[in-house]
């Protein structure tokens, strides 16, 4: 069972190239030079942080995304190497997120990281929702309810991803295997918890029947 699990997590996998441009949006701001200044003023805001801080915020954010664009650029050839796209993007975001750390502090740095997770959750809930109206008249969802599960199904795609990327790229032993197996399985739980919830047993049927027709095609 525990290996059916993790054979369905490989899904996600393919799914990084996705996670990896939405953080780059979020972390980065790939927009121009002028809205990645106001961007980081914003932040700069939301955080209190002095002009010195926001203008070496504004400079880290403008290095990292620049770092991204190339490592993905290098995908574009033939000679392509997801695996070494991956470790590129890990180290680079592991040194950006030390740089940052450096800049507002340890305390800011965690509303940081909190910030960046609210908008990528909030990037998957409105990508879902538009998914969900496709479901709504088979399902005869409510507006209210369409809304609670974007958020829900958001949250759980984040969080499975996130996993994906932690885990991407190592070679996992397998008490590592099997630890994994469960938090895959504690999220797959709390989703299902939350449609039971949301939806009345009738719109659930009819949630699952369209999943596994979903499924076929």
């Amino acid at each position: 069972q525990e290996e059916d699990v993790l054979n369905k997590f490989t899904q996600y996998i393919h799914v990084l190239p996705v996670f990896v441009f939405i953080l780059a949006v979020v972390v980065s701001h790939n927009v121009t030079a002028a809205e990645e200044d106001d961007i980081a003023v914003i932040i700069a805001e939301e955080l209190e942080l002095d002009q010195g801080q926001t203008e070496q915020l504004s400079a880290a954010m403008d290095k990292f995304g620049a770092q991204l664009e190339a490592l993905m650029a290098e995908q574009e050839g033939e000679d392509a190497d997801p695996e070494k796209m991956i470790n590129g993007i890990k180290q680079a975001q592991d040194e950006h997120n030390k740089e940052v750390e450096k800049i507002m502090g340890k305390d800011k740095f965690k509303q940081y990281e909190a910030m960046k997770e609210k908008a990528i959750k909030g990037m998957f809930a409105d990508l879902i929702a538009i998914q969900i109206m496709d479901v709504q008249p088979k399902t005869s969802l409510t507006d209210e309810q369409v809304d609670k599960l974007a958020d829900l199904l958001g949250d759980s795609k984040y969080r499975l991803i996130k996993v994906a990327w932690e885990n991407a790229g190592k070679n996992l032993r397998p008490g590592q295997k099997v630890s994994l197996a469960r938090t895959l399985k504690g999220i797959q739980k709390d989703t299902r918890t939350g449609l039971q919830e949301i939806l009345t047993p009738e719109q659930l049927a009819a949630w699952d029947k369209h999943m596994e027709e979903q499924k076929k095609k």
